[in-house]
């Protein structure tokens, strides 16, 4: 690690400690001496590990942020770029995820082999996007996951995988997007170390539409509801409205109309809040068109 590295450590504890009011000799209270304190601010040494998480859960930092920071130079710059590609990759906007990852493939701070990684996934993306040629993206997202030198599967690795099984659904190849979804599934249950929920409720959600395109509907309202208890159990609402949806959409076309509504209605609450006016106006175009059947039915009935 070089020297470069230490000093950013050293600016970002000091920052720390500035913004919390508090002095050198009460963040080294039963830590280590105020002197080494003031030696790892200016980066003149380099703090024994549990030193370090020392010093994090005093300050209440996650210990992952320092490393990162050791590791990693720019690491600010990164995470932000890399949030920034995200932000327009979920957005849709691939002309402005091919600017941004055509400028970020040349600076220095991107040279490491996960952040070429990073470029590689989302040059696979918008090659799909923007070229329609599924071929030359697949092989793109296959050398993406090649990037490494971990032994385990990456929450990066696992997110590639996620791209693969959607393109190959959008490519109508729903069978080998299942294949991969399940694949991806059982990649994140077998992980040693923890890992984003979020990219789980993802994989079930997307493997949910599978099964649906399938029309294998037992098994979409399966995974469904796996997703929908996940993401209730640890609070969040990530895509919660999109697999409220499914589920509606899964009772209502098997025809538990009444179910299917309240789901639908459900989903379309949570998109209310959230300011979703497109999946507010398919969640409801979907409520009269389910509606009207209901209605029909029970005209049906009655002759």
């Amino acid at each position: 690690m070089n020297e470069f590295n230490f000093k950013s450590l050293g600016e970002t504890i000091r920052s720390i400690i500035v913004k919390l009011e508090i002095t050198q000799k009460e963040l080294a209270d039963g830590i280590c001496s105020q002197s080494q304190i003031s030696k790892i601010e200016k980066g003149e040494i380099s703090p024994y590990i549990d030193t370090l998480l020392k010093i994090a859960l005093k300050l209440g930092i996650n210990p992952n942020y320092f490393i990162n920071i050791i590791k990693k130079e720019q690491y600010e710059f990164i995470t932000n770029s890399k949030n920034k590609v995200r932000e327009y990759t979920k957005k849709k906007d691939y002309l402005e995820v091919k600017r941004l990852v055509t400028i970020l493939e040349k600076h220095q701070a991107f040279k490491n082999l996960e952040e070429k990684q990073f470029i590689c996934w989302h040059k696979g993306i918008y090659l799909y996007y923007l070229e329609k040629d599924s071929s030359k993206a697949l092989e793109k997202l296959e050398e993406a996951l090649n990037l490494k030198n971990s032994i385990q599967a990456t929450d990066q690795d696992i997110q590639i995988m996620n791209s693969i099984g959607i393109i190959l659904g959008e490519e109508n190849q729903w069978e080998q997007a299942k294949m991969a979804f399940f694949h991806a599934v059982q990649i994140f249950k077998d992980s040693l170390s923890p890992m984003d929920i979020t990219i789980l409720v993802k994989l079930y959600y997307n493997l949910s539409k599978v099964f649906y395109k399938l029309q294998q509907s037992k098994e979409a309202l399966e995974i469904t509801n796996k997703g929908i208890e996940l993401a209730i159990e640890n609070e969040s609402n990530y895509l919660l409205g999109e697999l409220l949806y499914q589920k509606g959409l899964i009772l209502a076309d098997t025809g538990d109309i009444s179910k299917g509504l309240d789901y639908l209605h459900q989903a379309s609450s949570i998109f209310t809040i959230y300011k979703n006016e497109k999946y507010l106006n398919i969640t409801q175009d979907k409520i009269l068109l389910y509606r009207k059947d209901s209605y029909l039915q029970k005209v049906e009935n009655i002759y």
